[in-house]
């Protein structure tokens, strides 16, 4: 009997590049994305083995969004190695940031409220800012910028003043200069050479400036699966991928069950993979455990709810809410980990039914106030709100939020790194002012409870309702 018909590789597009690592001159720039971050993290792994096979002696550097390192990097030859090859992870840089309607007002008007040519000239270099963030470089004309910028906000009356702002002479050099248009000016002018430097984004805007220049210019590889269909193509590739690697026969049955829950990224199904193979008796992974993984797993958590709510999933945290309430289901404050895991003892039960409402409640105020703290920390400094991975939140965003400022109190920014990052992204979906209120909301929830004015539940779900309504 035939073995069954591999599917598609998914990291086909990648060959080319892989196949150009192996010797000198190379390319100047390599620019790989893709919708998956395990998939483009895979590729930088591959990319840099394939380097290192075939040049031993070269030397592979990595930077997380630091392009002035890494351009350096890729522009400098190497003193203890033959050939460099550098690897920037830009994943931030080329998802343009949505300039709101009240930021623009406001630089305006401090424009037009200035008096003196220093106040303007930091007012132009703010302009510029603005505009980078949100894709725009110095070599695009001023009045093209503030017409889109202008416009996408719904204030093109205000692009006259936008450019007259934009067109102010200021010193070129750091003001002006920004990451993008560092990176522009070496893909620009880089020729091939003994170095490369490969750029990794994922789900980079498709319309910004740089990713296109990158796929224009550069030797380019897209790992996307446009549609469902093809993710669990790639997927079910992986998983055959990774059965071989462990040497174990896996039944084509475990891959739709793990397909079948609808989560179709792979670092979460490679893991449930991984665990199924870990905990097989023998060299073959069966539909059966895999069936029994899946319902294992099928119990309902506070921590689901609270997830649901934070992330303003108001029908599914309706829907976990009445199931954690009905006394049908297990309730526990978070999943199972760790030694606890590994040895299938079962999580730390807390009351059901209609008595689990409490640490419920308080599972949920205690995410909602740090949430807040992070919020009003942030909006204090005027700090942009962006996605930041753990590493740079932990590493720049949280000693900058627990430094006090000068003639201030500290910000109460307090308890562990992973749940602050958490709360920090969860954040970014709120308004400050939302946050407050529903924060001043479970309060009034608790004090209605206790005194009897409805059922935990009945005013739990009010306030969800009136908060999607608000929304």
């Amino acid at each position: 009997m035939p073995p069954p018909a591999r599917p598609t590789e998914p990291f086909a597009p990648l060959a080319p590049l892989l196949k150009a690592v192996a010797a000198a001159p190379f390319p100047p720039v390599f620019f790989v994305s893709g919708d998956d971050d395990w998939i483009v993290t895979e590729a930088r792994r591959r990319l840099a083995h394939a380097f290192r096979a075939a040049i031993p002696e070269g030397e592979v550097s990595e930077y997380d969004g630091n392009v002035r390192e890494a351009v350096d990097d890729a522009a400098t030859v190497a003193l203890f190695a033959t050939n460099r090859l550098v690897l920037l992870n830009a994943d931030e840089l080329f998802r343009a940031r949505k300039v709101t309607a009240e930021e623009l007002d406001a630089l305006l008007d401090d424009a037009a409220d200035a008096t003196d040519e220093k106040a303007k000239r930091r007012l132009s270099r703010k302009a510029w800012a603005l505009a980078s963030s949100a894709g725009h470089g110095n070599a695009e004309d001023p009045q093209e910028i503030a017409r889109k910028l202008a416009g996408r906000v719904k204030r093109a009356d205000r692009a006259p003043e936008l450019a007259a702002l934009l067109s102010r002479e200021v010193d070129e050099g750091e003001e002006r200069e920004n990451a993008l248009d560092r990176l522009v000016d070496y893909v620009s002018r880089a020729t091939p050479g003994d170095n490369v430097l490969v750029v990794t984004a994922v789900s980079p805007d498709p319309e910004h400036r740089v990713t296109e220049l990158l796929r224009k210019t550069g030797r380019a590889a897209r790992l996307d699966a446009p549609t469902d269909e093809a993710r669990r193509e790639r997927l079910a590739s992986l998983g055959l991928e990774r059965a071989l690697e462990r040497r174990v026969v896996v039944e084509p049955e475990v891959f739709d069950t793990l397909l079948e829950r609808g989560r179709l990224a792979a670092r979460p199904f490679l893991s449930e993979l991984d665990r199924l193979i870990d905990s097989s008796p023998g060299p073959r992974v069966t539909a059966e455990m895999a069936a029994r993984l899946i319902a294992d797993e099928r119990k309902e958590y506070g921590s689901d709810f609270v997830e649901a709510v934070t992330a303003r999933k108001t029908p599914a945290a309706l829907q976990l809410l009445d199931r954690l309430l009905s006394g049908g289901a297990e309730f526990a404050a978070f999943r199972p980990f760790g030694e606890a895991k590994e040895s299938g003892a079962a999580p730390k039960k807390a009351p059901r039914g209609e008595a689990a409402f409490f640490p419920l409640l308080g599972l949920l105020t205690g995410d909602v106030r740090r949430m807040l703290i992070l919020k009003a920390a942030l909006h204090d400094r005027a700090a942009a709100a962006r996605r930041l991975d753990y590493r740079s939140f932990t590493e720049r965003v949280l000693p900058a939020l627990k430094t006090p400022k000068a003639g201030q109190p500290p910000a109460l920014v307090d308890g562990h790194p992973f749940a602050l990052h958490k709360a920090y992204l969860a954040s970014l979906e709120w308004t400050l002012p939302e946050l407050t209120a529903f924060y001043t909301g479970l309060a009034r929830l608790d004090r209605g409870v206790k005194t009897g004015e409805g059922s935990g539940r009945e005013l739990l779900e009010s306030l969800l309702l009136r908060l999607a309504r608000t929304a």
